[in-house]
């Protein structure tokens, strides 16, 4: 319940960050022309109405699962059933081609259809929420990739917004997003994924002396055995191991392993951990505060405007009806601002 489906495929995380750092993109994706008419209609007179901060602009990603009413199990096309088998393996059509399977994680079960990412903002003086970029992907796609297309296609749309804080969840806890970020001078604030805490198999804490080397529970310094890149850490391994001490006392207490205990600590430049803006302080907060705009833009388009209600079939049907709830959501928001309302012409 409320876990995380694990990426499939490791490393196209990093892969998908090369591929943007590298200042290549998507330009042949079919929904471009659909978001650049979201852009031209409602984000950017949005922006010239003050709706969105053009200074310090603070985006929160999320993404959010939409059910297909398409069959999974297609229709059959073969005569089979005629001649008297049931239990074929011949080709279906299928009504919904580009739907597959993926996690629900809030309702902890498998479902069929696709996933909706959005990067929302948030306007504190008019309490509004808006979207500013829509995109259908599969629902098999992990968060942790759409995260990053998600930032890089915004900036390719709207180059002259430039993005001040990039808020997400721990979905999008690694290491290529962070790098990403900093490299476009963009502030992360992301949730740290409880996988990613590391662990400890032993009761018993070590301490850092003030060069910031780890005491075993014998008291001796323990020694460095080198720097994992793609993790950011340090290794430390056991001193009687490496033949750096003659003997221990606590050495029957420690690691039955003859490889000896071993601990990682993070660098100070870990930009995991120590991001920009301090990780857990009241500005850190503060912001991360704002990512709930994106959960309640998905309550929008999905309940109040029935896109989850809807009997279409295709990413093509359901980009476009997005498309259009989201620039009703930019009328709703200048409707608000204007002070306009139909009973003023009603009197």
């Amino acid at each position: 319940k409320n876990k995380k489906l694990p990426n499939k495929k490791t490393g196209v995380v990093r892969r998908i960050s090369d591929f943007f750092e590298a200042g290549r993109s998507f330009s042949l994706r079919a929904e471009r022309l659909l978001q650049k008419i979201f852009s031209l209609v409602a984000v950017e007179p949005s922006f010239n109405l003050n709706l969105i901060e053009k200074d310090n602009l603070t985006v929160a990603g999320d993404g959010t699962c939409v059910h297909c009413k398409a069959s999974y199990y297609g229709s059959k096309v073969c005569d089979c059933r005629k001649n008297g088998i049931y239990d074929c393996k011949c080709p279906r059509r299928l009504s919904d081609i580009n739907a597959n399977w993926g996690w629900d994680s809030h309702e902890n079960r498998w479902f069929y259809g696709y996933t909706l990412y959005a990067l929302s903002v948030y306007n504190k003086k008019y309490k509004i929420d808006l979207p500013i970029y829509l995109r259908f992907v599969e629902a098999s796609r992990h968060d942790s990739v759409t995260g990053i297309v998600a930032l890089a296609e915004f900036r390719e749309l709207l180059p002259q917004f430039n993005i001040s804080n990039y808020v997400l969840d721990s979905a999008n806890d690694n290491y290529p997003t962070y790098e990403l970020c900093s490299k476009w001078n963009i502030n992360p604030f992301i949730d740290l994924n409880s996988k990613n805490k590391g662990n400890s198999k032993y009761p018993t804490a070590l301490d850092i002396n003030e060069k910031g080397v780890p005491i075993c529970i014998g008291g001796h310094e323990m020694v460095c055995n080198g720097f994992e890149k793609k993790r950011s850490r340090l290794k430390w391994r056991c001193p009687l191991v490496l033949k750096k001490v003659a003997s221990c006392s606590c050495c029957e207490q420690c690691s039955p392993s003859p490889y000896g205990r071993v601990i990682y600590t993070k660098p100070s430049w870990d930009l995991r951990l120590f991001t920009p803006v301090p990780r857990g302080s009241k500005q850190w907060k503060i912001i991360y505060k704002t990512r709930t705009c994106s959960e309640r833009i998905n309550n929008r388009i999905l309940n109040d405007y029935k896109i989850h209600s809807l009997r279409i079939h295709g990413k093509k049907r359901y980009s476009f009806m997005t498309m259009i709830a989201g620039i009703n959501i930019h009328l709703d928001a200048m409707l608000k601002v204007s002070g306009f309302s139909i009973l003023n012409l009603l009197q």
